[in-house]
């Protein structure tokens, strides 16, 4: 029995975090980001590119609202697991032909590139004239271990940024706040602790705090929000010309 019962459980806990698992790791920041992404997503059309997409998690989202779905990642990319996107690229150097897209989805990308300006101005580059970018920018989250991270953006930050390189800001959705925040600090080192051999005694406690930590902190979040004070911003934007 202990095969099936693994395997039941595996895909209990692996795959895509969604909208109720608030017993996986960083349920809290990624239900989060889903309700902003079915708010911006009114935006998207036409054929979408999705900038470092990794396994694709949020495809599902624009099922009838593009009529295809690319995906472009770094080779190698830990983020990428099974997958394989339609090309391997950095961000800053998009293999397709000017205005290929009438919709950019950037998310978790912007504080990891050393020169935000250089990404901008490719996606404006393959966005056709009155294309639209979907852009995470990250405000106050934690580092991310697996790779450089270089920089923190509040909603002015990220406003310049855009303008700077062609892009008119239409709409800033916030995602999470403070509270989430905190809960994100807290099970932190509790997805390290959940690792290894000695993980088959530290997954159920683990996964107990995890709930307890998140759906306390969501509570907390919902009832002390401060829009200023935020996890992150999905800003939509266009290209004018």
């Amino acid at each position: 029995m202990g095969g099936p019962v693994t395997s039941a459980w595996r895909r209990v806990t692996g795959g895509a975090t969604g909208r109720w698992s608030f017993w996986k790791f960083n349920w809290l920041a990624h239900h989060k980001l889903i309700r902003a992404l079915e708010r911006g997503r009114v935006h998207a059309r036409g054929e979408l590119l999705d900038v470092g997409c990794g396994a694709m998690p949020f495809a599902g989202l624009f099922d009838g609202r593009v009529t295809r779905y690319w995906g472009t990642d770094l080779h190698g990319s830990p983020d990428l697991g099974d997958a394989r996107p339609d090309a391997y690229s950095r961000a800053q150097a998009l293999p397709f032909r000017d205005g290929a897209f009438d919709t950019v989805l950037a998310l978790a990308m912007f504080t990891y590139v050393p020169e935000p300006q250089e990404m901008l101005r490719e996606v404006r580059r393959v966005l056709r004239p009155g294309g639209v970018v979907l852009l995470e920018c990250l405000q106050m989250g934690p580092l991310y271990p697996l790779h450089l991270d270089y920089y923190r953006f509040t909603r002015h930050g990220a406003d310049h940024q855009l303008r700077a390189a062609g892009l008119e800001p239409v709409e800033f959705i916030p995602i999470g706040g403070l509270w989430a925040r905190v809960g994100l600090s807290l099970i932190t080192p509790l997805n390290r602790i959940n690792r290894g051999p000695t993980r088959v005694l530290t997954e159920l406690p683990v996964r107990a705090l995890y709930v307890g930590i998140q759906l306390a902190c969501e509570a907390l979040d919902r009832i002390f929000h401060d829009p200023g004070e935020v996890l992150s911003h999905l800003v939509v934007a266009r290209r004018s010309s």
